[in-house]
C-alpha cells in the first residue's frame, strides 16, 4: 500500500481536486440558475411524485404541465435519475440529495476518464493532463452551471469510458476494453440520446479505420457486436418504448421542429472560441500540427493516432458546414436543432488526440531520468494545480466567488406555476403548452363542455359527460396509451371507449361516445402502459439478470480455478 501511494496518491489526490474544484460553484445554496434548471429539476421532482403514487416506470408523468400530463421519460431517459428521485420520494432534501448525487457522478466520471487515459497514453502525467482538460472543458461547465442539463452531463463522463473502451478492444481484444466499452456505452444511450448519436458515428469510423485488424483477427469484431447487442438489449426498455410513441405521433421535434437547424450551425470562430475555448482550440491545433510533424518524421503513425484524427475533421466539418446541412441529407437531420450538439462529444475527441500526440512525443525523446528526480511528483502536482486554476477559471472566472453566483431556491411547487417542458419539443405537433389552461374541463364535437376532476396526482379523470355526443376532448396532452372506460353509478367497468389524438384540438386525448348512447355516463380515462412497453421491461429486466448471472458465473469459475 505504501508503494502504491507513493506512486500513485498523488495523481488521485489530483483527480480529486480537479473533480471537486469543477464542483465547486454547487456548494453555494441553492442552484446555480442556469437556463433549463426548470425542466431538468421537474423531471426529478416529478419522477419522485410518480414513484410515491406506485407508478413504475414513470414515462409518463400525469401531474406535469400543469396537470395535463408530459410523457418527458419516453424520450429523455430517467435511468440515471431513479436514485435521486427515490430518495426524494423517500423524504430528503431535494437540495441535499441532488448535490451529493451530482459529487458522487462527476467523482465517478473523472477517475473513470483518468484511468481510460492511463491506458490510452500510458503515462499518469499525461493522464492526469487530459482528465483535466476533460473535466474543466468549456463545453461542461457550460452544460452544468449555464443550463443544468444533468443528462448531458452522464453522458459526457461516459463517452471517455465508451471510446477507450472501443480502442483497447480494437487494438488488444483486452476484457477491460469490453467492459469499459459497455459500462460507456449503456451509459450515453441512457444518458442523452443525440449525444449518442453522435457518439455512434465516431465509433463507426473508429471500426473502420481498423478495418485492416477486424480482417487479421475477426473473432474481435464478432465479439464486438455481441457487446453491442447485450447493450441494445439491456437499454431496450428506454428506446422500444421511445420509438413506438414516435411511430404513432407527430412529435414536433421530428416532424414540426422550432429549430431550422440550417440556421444554428456554428461558425468556426464560434467554435473555437465560444464553444470548444481558445486554450482547448489552440492546444489541439498544436497536436494537428505535432501529427504532421510526426507522420514526416516517421513515415507512419499508429492506429488510434489516425482514428482520433480523422474524427475530429468529421467533427469540425460537421460542426461548422454550411454545404452539408443546407443539403437534402442534412435536412433529414433537421432534429439535431443545432451544430452545437456535436461539441460534446468533439471536444472528448479532441483531448484524446491530444492525450495520444503527447504520448507519441514521449516516446520520440528519453525523458526518464527526469521520473527519477526527487522533485519530479512536487514539480507534476505544481504544474497541474496551475493548469487546474487556468482551465477552471477560464470556463467560468471567478467560480470560486460563491456569493456572487446567481442561485435559485427550488421549490416542489414548480412545475404546478409552469409547464417547464423542454421548449415543448417532445409534444405532439397540434400541442402548444401555452393553450393548456383548464385541466378540468372536457369539450364535446359541438363545443359545450363537461366539467371533471382529476385524483391521485392527476393520474385518473373522472367527467360526466353526454352519451349522445361524438366524442369529448379530455384534459391530457395526448400520448400513445391513454385509455378511456365507461363506468356504472357503483364504479365497475361497462364498456372501454375508443381513444385517439385530437389533431384540430391542441393534441388533447379524445374520447370516442359509444355508439347510439344517451343520457349521462360517468367516463374514466387513465394513462395505461402499452403491450410494447411491457414487453421491453421484461426484455431489459432479463438482460439484467442474465448479465448478473453471467458475472456471478465468472467469478464462481475464476474461484474455483484457484
Amino acid at each position: 500500500m505504501k508503494n502504491w501511494f507513493k506512486e500513485n496518491g498523488i495523481y488521485y489526490l489530483l483527480v480529486l481536486i480537479s473533480a471537486i474544484v469543477f464542483f465547486f460553484p454547487f456548494f453555494a445554496k441553492g442552484f446555480v440558475a442556469g437556463t433549463e434548471i426548470g425542466f431538468h429539476y421537474t423531471r426529478i421532482s416529478t419522477l419522485a411524485e410518480s414513484l410515491k403514487l406506485g407508478i413504475f416506470p414513470a414515462k409518463l408523468r400525469p401531474m406535469h404541465m400543469k396537470l395535463y400530463g408530459y410523457g418527458v421519460g419516453f424520450f429523455y431517459p430517467d435511468f440515471f435519475i431513479y436514485i435521486p428521485a427515490a430518495l426524494v420520494a423517500l423524504g430528503l432534501d431535494y437540495e441535499i440529495t441532488v448535490k451529493s448525487y451530482l459529487l458522487v457522478s462527476i467523482l465517478v466520471g473523472a477517475f473513470a476518464t483518468y484511468k481510460c487515459f492511463v491506458k490510452l497514453a500510458g503515462n499518469k502525467a499525461i493522464a492526469l493532463f487530459g482528465e483535466i482538460l476533460h473535466i474543466c472543458a468549456l463545453i461542461n461547465d457550460d452544460n452544468l452551471f449555464g443550463g443544468h442539463g444533468i443528462p448531458h452531463l452522464f453522458a459526457y463522463m461516459a463517452i471517455p469510458l465508451a471510446l477507450c473502451g472501443l480502442l483497447e478492444i480494437l487494438e488488444e481484444d483486452s476484457k477491460k476494453g469490453y467492459i469499459k466499452y459497455a459500462v460507456g456505452l449503456v451509459s450515453v444511450v441512457l444518458s442523452h440520446h443525440l449525444i449518442f448519436l453522435t457518439m455512434l458515428l465516431v465509433m463507426i469510423v473508429i471500426v473502420l479505420v481498423h478495418g485492416r485488424q477486424i480482417i487479421k483477427k475477426p473473432s474481435v469484431f464478432g465479439k464486438l457486436m455481441g457487446v453491442s447487442f447485450g447493450g441494445l438489449i439491456f437499454t431496450t426498455a428506454y428506446w422500444l418504448p421511445a420509438l413506438e410513441q414516435a411511430l404513432k405521433i407527430k412529435l414536433i421535434a421530428l416532424y414540426d421542429n422550432a429549430y431550422s437547424l440550417s440556421e444554428h450551425i456554428l461558425t468556426l470562430k464560434d467554435l473555437v472560441t465560444v464553444h470548444i475555448g481558445l486554450p482547448l482550440s489552440l492546444l489541439s491545433g498544436a497536436a494537428f500540427a505535432a501529427f504532421f510533424v510526426l507522420l514526416i518524421r516517421n513515415r507512419r503513425v499508429e492506429t488510434d493516432v489516425l482514428c482520433l484524427f480523422i474524427v475530429n475533421l468529421i467533427l469540425l466539418f460537421l460542426s461548422c458546414s454550411r454545404a452539408f446541412w443546407t443539403s437534402s441529407i442534412g435536412q433529414a437531420l433537421n432534429f439535431f436543432q443545432y451544430t452545437q450538439r456535436f461539441v460534446f462529444v468533439f471536444t472528448v475527441t479532441l483531448v484524446m488526440f491530444t492525450v495520444v500526440i503527447l504520448r507519441e512525443i514521449f516516446a520520440c525523446f528519453d525523458v526518464s531520468f527526469i521520473r527519477e528526480k526527487k522533485y519530479y511528483p512536487a514539480a507534476v502536482a505544481v504544474f497541474m494545480l496551475l493548469v487546474i486554476i487556468f482551465a477552471r477559471n477560464f470556463s467560468r472566472p471567478g467560480f470560486y466567488r460563491l456569493p456572487e453566483l446567481s442561485t435559485i431556491e427550488l421549490s416542489p411547487e414548480m412545475y404546478a406555476k409552469d409547464y417547464e417542458v423542454s421548449m415543448g419539443e417532445w409534444l405532439p405537433v397540434e400541442c402548444e403548452p401555452s393553450e393548456c389552461k383548464e385541466p378540468t374541463l372536457s369539450k364535446a364535437d359541438d363545443k359545450t363542455t363537461a366539467e371533471g376532476f382529476k385524483s391521485e396526482g392527476a393520474v385518473y379523470y373522472d367527467v360526466w359527460v353526454l352519451l349522445d355526443k361524438k366524442y369529448y376532448d379530455v384534459p391530457y396532452v395526448y400520448y400513445y396509451g391513454y385509455s378511456a372506460y365507461l363506468m356504472d353509478d357503483n364504479g365497475n367497468l361497462v364498456k372501454e371507449l375508443d381513444v385517439g389524438e385530437a389533431f384540430d384540438d391542441n393534441g388533447y386525448v379524445r374520447v370516442f361516445m359509444p355508439d347510439g348512447g344517451s343520457g349521462v355516463g360517468h367516463i374514466l380515462v387513465t394513462y395505461r402502459k402499452t403491450m410494447v412497453q411491457k414487453i421491453s421491461y421484461v426484455i431489459s429486466a432479463v438482460a439484467t439478470l442474465a448479465i448478473f448471472a453471467l458475472f456471478a458465473f465468472t467469478a464462481f469459475k475464476k474461484g474455483k480455478t484457484k
